[in-house]
């Protein structure tokens, strides 16, 4: 069985267009261009999951964490600053 993914937030940050989907288990996903070369991470901490796909500069890059605060700590692994990762994050709840 697939997740439903629904849009729940779309803007423009930093030079970058970002998309924000959320499914049916509170389950984030980010969509977003690189703007550094990033190698990639994964990883979890208790009930805290962030992956992060590995892309060049100008690369689609994909995102997933698992609740709002690991949500957080994705954008930040995306190179957005601690302003942006604010603001886009008090627009979901």
């Amino acid at each position: 069985m697939s997740a439903t993914w629904k849009t729940v937030y779309e803007g423009q940050h930093e030079g970058r267009s970002i998309t924000v989907r959320e499914s049916g288990d509170g389950t984030y996903k980010v969509l977003t261009k690189q703007n550094v070369h990033d190698e990639g991470i994964a990883y979890q901490d208790g009930k805290t999951f962030v992956h992060v796909s590995p892309s060049s500069v100008g690369e689609q890059v994909e995102s997933e964490a698992n609740s709002l605060e690991s949500l957080q700590e994705a954008l930040k692994e995306l190179h957005f600053s601690a302003d942006t990762v604010t603001r886009i994050c008090a627009r979901l709840h």
